[in-house]
């Protein structure tokens, strides 16, 4: 017979400099309006962030994809709060971006569907055959011109890349 112990494991306590965006993170989150604990918060968020990789191959598949949909409507949620409170749009898949294509690798391509506005992720496997392939006169149709979108300008803008 086997006694079941209760074990914890704890994250040791976090310190930031208060001026530092981290330090008013802390601070906002210590002195939060609703009165919920600062570990409760980090907790959430740490779980919504690190939840899939930690029960990957630790539980059964519907478990994991249960906590993996629990974790996307808690991540999509706050992206929605962020946007609201940055002004920022949604971004919109109005682009498409296509590695350039070498023998035996794998060149995920992302294309959007102009009627539907869903993604498509395919996975294009170049092979020896593709290489030898003389009817193929457009070889280079896989070079894009990608022209970013307003948000993804301010985006580039906000991280410093112009």
């Amino acid at each position: 017979m086997s006694q079941q112990q209760n074990s914890y494991v704890e994250l040791p306590r976090i310190k930031r400099k208060s001026n530092s965006w981290e330090g008013k993170v802390i601070d906002y989150l210590l002195n939060h309006p609703s009165n919920r604990s600062a570990t409760e918060f980090a907790i959430e968020a740490i779980t919504a962030f690190w939840l899939a990789e930690a029960l990957e191959g630790q539980v059964n598949q519907p478990e994991l994809q249960k906590a993996c949909w629990s974790a996307i409507e808690k991540l999509e949620a706050k992206l929605a709060t962020i946007r609201r409170i940055g002004g920022i749009e949604k971004l919109l898949p109005d682009y498409t971006t296509v590695l350039s294509p070498s023998p035996s690798t794998v060149n995920p391509t992302t294309k959007t569907n102009e009627n539907s506005r869903e993604f498509s992720n395919d996975l294009h496997l170049s092979t020896d055959e593709d290489e030898d392939d003389e009817d193929d006169e457009d070889d280079v149709d896989w070079i894009v011109d990608i022209k970013p979108s307003e948000e993804m300008k301010q985006i580039s803008r906000l991280f410093g890349i112009e």
